[in-house]
């Protein structure tokens, strides 16, 4: 028996190290972006973005597109995606775009059907049902404080101030609220949606880097997905590079 748990430990730090060796052949930068916020930022504009990236010179950028529509036509892009993350292939022409977004099983491998964000989609169906249901709606009201709280520093920080900023404390604390309010009911499976669909973008970017070694990679994400990802993906401090943005 003790022999055994020998050999499940030499394979678990071999394991590690595995991982960690992958990893450490990539300079990685995780990049919060604002979506339609980069409008109303005047510290951290489209303009500030894009220089960003072509300060930190990547070989790839990562983008929150799905892979199977990166090609897509701009109509298409345009209808279901932020302008940041469309346009990067149009800002960095000789620099690889890679996308690594998710939207459910149902829809992988085709094109997002024209009534998926108002009728089609199962969670945007849930969302907008509790948007009009009274009685839950009263129950997350205690979660609006985190978000107005948010709000305020993503309409006016610049990234660097973002990045040190209590933004990912009070993203957390917004998530935790939600669950707690909405547990046991039948907005739960829209939570659970969410938990998964971080989970695979963070899989899919993990395996944009363990394919991509010793290149230099930007990864490009909305600031909600962020936290999750700073968490637990390996990468390089940012503050470092991106002073005077």
């Amino acid at each position: 028996m003790k022999k055994n748990k020998i050999i499940i430990c030499i394979l678990c730090i071999s394991a590690i190290f595995n991982t960690y060796f992958i990893f450490a052949q990539n300079t990685v930068y995780l990049i919060p972006s604002l979506h339609s916020l980069h409008k109303i930022n005047q510290k951290y504009t489209y303009d500030s973005l894009h220089s960003i990236i072509l300060k930190l010179n990547p070989d790839i950028i990562a983008v929150e597109i799905r892979p199977e529509d990166l090609h897509a036509d701009s109509n298409y892009l345009k209808k279901n995606y932020p302008y940041e993350m469309r346009m990067m292939h149009y800002w960095f022409l000789h620099t690889t775009v890679l996308g690594f977004d998710w939207l459910g099983e149902d829809i992988e491998n085709q094109p997002i059907p024209d009534n998926y964000w108002k009728e089609q989609s199962e969670i945007k169906k849930m969302e907008n049902s509790l948007n009009q249901d009274t009685i839950y709606n009263n129950e997350i009201k205690i979660c609006d404080t985190f978000t107005k709280q948010r709000f305020k520093l993503l309409q006016n920080l610049s990234l660097q101030e973002l990045l040190i900023s209590k933004d990912a404390e009070l993203t957390k604390e917004f998530y935790n609220c939600l669950s707690q309010q909405l547990k046991d009911s039948k907005y739960e499976k829209m939570l659970q949606f969410y938990n998964k669909r971080n989970e695979k973008l963070l899989n899919n970017i993990q395996k944009i880097i363990r394919k991509n070694k010793k290149k230099r990679i930007v990864i490009v994400t909305g600031d909600d997905h962020y936290v999750f990802f700073r968490d637990i993906l390996k990468h390089n401090n940012l503050n470092l590079l991106i002073k005077n943005f």
